[in-house]
């Protein structure tokens, strides 16, 4: 079997396991979360799991040494259960380092609603890779939700510094403004 045979089956199986998926868990998705609602807006978090677990299964932004145990771990997370945590928490023991895993054990505290881990674990993502405008953009909403409005819009700023014409960072942009149309 040829390289390019292997390579169309693998993308094969990860498109149809993200049907499969989305299909059992009968779920619409956001394209990303800067589609939840806008800042002052009651924001839950359901969906954003579902945005999460999207960029696992494409492969954006993962190492491509992510074990696959990892990923399965990831894939299975609902966003608010509180399950996974204690998982990713071990995982990260043995790769302190390992940027996707930070990114996603910020994503679980965010949408638990511990937003102080939320934000150390942010912080300490982007002490590590700085130029992840995902990362800013939800280091910003942890903010806006400890309602250190400052910090928030200089984290959305930085989103719009790093991507300036992405879609992340108009929606960066829209909440800058809403926070400025409220005096803040």
């Amino acid at each position: 079997m040829d390289a390019t045979l292997m390579i169309i089956i693998g993308v094969g199986v990860v498109i149809v396991v993200a049907i499969l998926f989305f299909a059992l868990h009968g779920k619409d998705a956001p394209e990303d979360e800067s589609e939840e609602k806008t800042p002052g807006e009651n924001s839950g978090s359901s969906g954003l799991g579902h945005t999460r677990i999207r960029q696992v299964l494409s492969g954006d932004d993962l190492q491509d040494t992510m074990k696959a145990e990892e990923t399965e771990l990831l894939t299975k997370y609902t966003a608010g259960s509180g399950e996974g945590i204690q998982e990713v928490e071990k995982l990260l023991e043995g790769d302190p380092n390992n940027v996707d895993l930070l990114d996603w054990l910020a994503f679980m505290y965010y949408s638990n609603n511990d937003i102080d881990k939320a934000i150390s674990t942010y912080k300490r993502a982007l002490s590590i890779k700085s130029d992840n405008e995902n990362q800013h953009y939800y280091l910003g909403n942890s903010y806006y939700k400890k309602n250190m409005t400052e910090e928030a819009k200089k984290s959305w700023s930085e989103v719009i510094r790093l991507k300036p014409s992405s879609k992340i960072a108009k929606n960066a942009q829209e909440r800058i403004d809403f926070l400025k149309s409220q005096g803040k």
